[in-house]
């Protein structure tokens, strides 16, 4: 063992940042979500339980290894200049080991107490997110957001395949809601940090094609989440309540976009849209634990 990576001890406080932990909260929010879908009503608490952790785990690993391979363009960022990787803290060699030590515990859980089916979803999600988003496209295409979006659609699939054991109507849907959602809010976070993004040299959508490019398209991507959220109802998984709710959301979002389309503050527009996409898929993911179930449906 080379001792000298292991010359720096981490301190705890790097080690859990280096996890993301309000990524990690929120995409577990999304696991509910879907567990709560498939469940409808039918909750095995210990299942639960299991899926979480097992998801906390392997989620927390797949912010580790973006972290280590993020490094070097973190550096060149003001919001991520601090990070335990970028300034040293915190050795490749460590980050390696603590990302690999997350990952065996999470799949370890999941394969034990779930299923192979949702280890395997799960797997996939790492490998989009770090192989072909972290690796390569976030580095070298605009459409990094697209491959992007495909991993941030992963978590309610974990959920639901935790249930289910297999891949349904329901979950498709979620993946299809999940992936259109992540589009939108990916650009407005990439418009309220251009600057670091450009000093960063990524390849993002605002900097190869202009701002004005972005502005032009968000309506037609909240538009396709909209009408993506509404595929629940279609399918019979969720009732009335959940479609009113959504057209609500969905229509509120469409008419921002619209409402805002000239606002002269690129940055005040993006934080807009950030927070309301923040507040779409908090409603989204409770309206499907909580329109799924018996009692709550009147059935």
């Amino acid at each position: 063992m080379n001792t000298l990576a292991f010359k720096v001890s981490p301190s705890s406080r790097d080690l859990l940042s280096l996890i993301k932990p309000g990524i990690v909260l929120a995409n577990l929010v999304s696991v509910a979500g879907g567990f709560g879908l498939a469940a409808r009503g039918q909750v095995a608490w210990s299942l639960l339980d299991a899926t979480l952790w097992g998801a906390a785990l392997i989620l927390s690993a797949g912010c580790v290894f973006n972290n280590l391979v993020d490094r070097d363009i973190d550096s060149f960022m003001q919001r991520t200049r601090r990070r335990p990787l970028a300034q040293g803290r915190i050795t490749p060699t460590q980050a390696l080991a603590w990302g690999t030590l997350l990952l065996g515990s999470g799949t370890w859980v999941l394969g034990c107490h779930t299923n192979l089916l949702t280890l395997a979803v799960s797997l996939t999600g790492i490998f989009v997110y770090v192989g072909l988003y972290s690796l390569y496209f976030k580095r070298h295409s605009w459409l990094g957001v697209w491959v992007g979006s495909i991993a941030g659609a992963i978590p309610p699939l974990m959920g639901y395949t935790a249930v289910t054991h297999h891949l349904g109507p329901g979950a498709w849907c979620l993946f299809l809601i999940f992936f259109l959602w992540q589009i939108p809010h990916a650009h407005a976070i990439a418009l309220l940090h251009l600057e670091d993004y450009r000093r960063a040299g990524l390849r993002l959508l605002p900097l190869t094609h202009g701002e004005k490019v972005v502005r032009q398209r968000m309506p037609y991507y909240i538009g396709a989440f909209l009408l993506a959220s509404l595929l629940p109802f279609f399918y019979g998984l969720s009732g009335p309540t959940y479609l009113l709710v959504m057209l609500t959301v969905g229509g509120g979002w469409l008419g921002l976009t619209w409402k805002t389309r000239h606002h002269p503050h690129l940055k005040s527009w993006a934080r807009g849209h950030f927070l309301f996409s923040i507040l779409a898929i908090m409603i989204l993911n409770f309206m499907l634990v909580l329109d799924s179930t018996p009692l709550f449906r009147g059935s």
